[in-house]
């Protein structure tokens, strides 16, 4: 008996082994049994963006004035470069006056000339340097005066030359206009500007006196000590006595140029930008120092604006440009 079960546990081992050797198969699982027990996940936190306030942009420049005065630093606002000043003119207008008459009048022909010299007006000025607004100023002229001097200095008509320069030298009333507004008579001129024309003459030359005629009649009646002279004459006196002291100064101190001077340099500086706390700042600085200020802005609907700066007009929102040149 025991024998017996011994050869059927043998058996059915046998038929164990032999089936292992034979070709496995599986079969599909349902989902159920092959899915995994998910573990339950929180749902994500929503972090909300983090808004930073509005970045407000500002910038201060600076630059040099185009000296044509081109620069434009703003709309409104130009670099206006002053010019320096011309230096003052070497000769008054009574001065320039005695050269622009004589040049012309050096060139009309007279039977008494003591020769046909006729100087340029280099020459002339030569002799005059010194006949500047100080030493020979201009004095008022009457309508006879401006009439003679129009007259001698016109190029294209030379009947009052040849009139008071070509015959007999007293012409009046022509000739008492010339007495009285320059200082000498006709003669005279002629003479120190015509015949000496190119010679360094520290006095009037071929003097034959300045006095009215009037005067002259009364000292040869033989009333001298009655005689008054006309007031115009007693005034014409004076400006004798300045064209000699030109006459002498001009050959021993000559006129010398002024020194030029430097050009005028100008800058300009400029703020710009939405910051409105920063604009305030630089407004208020420049405003401390003096400065004349130019304002543009723009408003956030697009209008624009440029004029005086004003401090009103500095409102958030706002786009600005405050500027102002300067100049040395």
């Amino acid at each position: 008996m025991k024998k017996k079960n011994q050869r059927l546990i043998f058996l059915v081992g046998a038929i164990i082994a032999m089936s292992a050797c034979g070709k496995t198969s599986f079969s599909d699982l349902s989902p159920v049994t092959a899915g995994k027990t998910e573990i339950p996940v929180d749902p994500p936190v929503v972090v909300p963006p983090v808004v930073n306030p509005p970045a407000f942009v500002s910038k201060l420049s600076t630059g040099v004035c185009s000296s044509d005065s081109s620069t434009s630093v703003l709309s409104c606002l130009k670099c206006n470069v002053p010019v320096n000043p011309p230096p003052p003119p070497q000769l008054s207008a009574k001065a320039q006056a005695l050269v622009d008459a004589m040049f012309l009048a050096c060139q009309t022909p007279n039977k008494s000339d003591k020769n046909t010299f006729k100087p340029t007006k280099e020459m002339l000025i030569k002799k005059l340097n010194r006949g500047s607004q100080l030493d020979y100023p201009e004095t008022p002229r009457t309508a006879m005066m401006s009439l003679v001097i129009a007259g001698l200095t016109n190029p294209n008509d030379n009947s009052l030359r040849k009139k008071m320069f070509g015959g007999l030298y007293y012409q009046p009333p022509y000739s008492d206009a010339f007495e009285t507004y320059f200082g000498l008579t006709v003669q005279e001129a002629k003479s120190t500007f015509c015949w000496d024309g190119n010679i360094e003459t520290p006095d009037i030359t071929g003097v034959s006196g300045l006095y009215s005629y009037e005067w002259a009649q009364c000292q040869s009646n033989g009333f001298s000590h009655t005689c008054q002279e006309l007031p115009e004459y007693v005034v014409a006196q004076r400006y004798r006595s300045q064209l000699e002291l030109v006459l002498k100064k001009s050959i021993f101190q000559p006129y010398v140029p002024p020194a030029s001077l430097p050009e005028k340099k100008c800058s300009w500086d400029k703020f710009e930008g939405d910051d409105i706390v920063a604009a305030i700042k630089q407004f208020k600085k420049w405003k401390a120092e003096g400065r004349q200020l130019s304002m543009e802005f723009k408003k956030a609907d697009g209008v624009s604006q440029c004029g005086a700066a004003d401090e009103s007009n500095l409102k958030q929102g706002y786009t600005v440009a405050i500027a102002s040149y300067s100049c040395q």
